[in-house]
């Protein structure tokens, strides 16, 4: 996939995110790759967890990102987007 590729040359190394502070906003849906190398799942939990109403969609799979990757990642994602549909705790699609 070389959309991937775009990020090839950005930089990298130890950076620290920052806490989120979103009062008021919709429901957010975050997407969590679990074997991201770029974005460590861990910091998608964490996200999800800041935001007021937040919900996390887990992409069990190796690579960076799960949208445009897996035909549940999609199919999640767009539902959200179209119809404000909820991910419930614990949602995972798989490769």
């Amino acid at each position: 996939m070389t959309g991937e590729l775009v990020c090839k040359d950005w930089p990298a190394g130890p950076q620290r995110p920052h806490r989120v502070s979103a009062a008021g906003v919709p429901p957010v849906l975050v997407v969590g790759t679990a074997g991201d190398p770029a974005t460590p799942y861990a910091e998608a939990v964490s996200l999800a967890r800041q935001f007021p109403g937040g919900m996390l969609l887990s992409f069990e799979a190796p690579g960076h990102t799960g949208y445009g990757r897996n035909p549940c990642v999609d199919r999640t994602v767009e539902e959200y987007l179209i119809r404000l549909a909820k991910v419930r705790p614990g949602t995972a699609c798989t490769p």
